[in-house]
């Protein structure tokens, strides 16, 4: 059972693992919101550019940029994202993420997670506050 999300969530996932955002889109459309994904975060920046997302599930390695890089262009696109970014990683973290993760202060799921953790994350979002 996954806890009840607001319907009509718009979600960006930015992840390179094509299995992985198959299944998640299809979670976001069971729960009601709406899933653009970008593999590279090249991809991620100009579909951010062109909206307001209430919520980015970031991976911390991308083909072409990390998750810092992905997330510093994110937020000088748009601040308000700054709050609005969950950090998706397989667990093992260098020195320089584990920095950046405390720094920002971004939620953590590690990866293989469970898609009520990843709800009970988005819920704690602040939408309200764009």
């Amino acid at each position: 059972m996954t806890l009840p999300l607001p319907r009509g969530l718009s979600l960006l996932l930015v992840e390179d693992d094509s299995e992985l955002a198959l299944i998640m889109t299809r979670w976001a459309a069971w729960v009601g919101a709406t899933m653009d994904t970008a593999a590279l975060g090249a991809t991620a920046l100009t579909l951010a550019a062109a909206r307001t997302y209430d919520a980015v599930l970031l991976d911390l390695t991308l083909p072409d940029m990390d998750g810092q890089t992905v997330y510093a262009r994110l937020v000088g696109i748009q601040p308000v994202m700054a709050s609005r970014v969950i950090i998706l990683t397989g667990g093992a973290v260098s020195e320089a993420s584990e920095a950046f993760l405390h720094q920002t202060r971004c939620p953590v799921v590690l990866k293989p997670f469970d898609l009520e953790g990843l709800a009970r994350q988005i819920a704690r979002i602040e939408f309200a506050a764009a």
